[in-house]
């Protein structure tokens, strides 16, 4: 019996300009050539663009915005096979505050 594993063509990935989603993101770019990212983040104290210049704009979308905006979700997420959530409060104050 073979089974194939389900492998994402279309990815958005939350929180992709912080440390630990950027470095995801220059993951799938260097390993799946297949796969096409979306990166959507809200550019506060732990994003920053920076993080993914340079990679192809091809296959990486930058999208600014925040995932508590059910319309932009609304209009991104169709299309797309996963959702890799990396986007947080990581400071604890400003968990706590929002």
């Amino acid at each position: 019996m073979s089974e194939e594993l389900f492998t994402p063509k279309n990815i958005i990935v939350t929180g992709g300009c912080g440390f630990i989603g950027s470095n995801f993101v220059h993951y799938v770019v260097d390993n799946h050539p297949d796969v096409h990212v979306t990166v959507l983040d809200a550019l506060t104290y732990a994003g920053n663009i920076a993080n993914i210049a340079g990679l192809p704009e091809d296959r990486v979308e930058f999208v600014h915005g925040n995932i508590c905006d059910a319309e932009l979700l609304d209009r991104i997420v169709p299309g797309h096979d996963a959702i890799v959530h990396y986007a947080a409060e990581s400071h604890n104050d400003n968990s706590i505050a929002n």
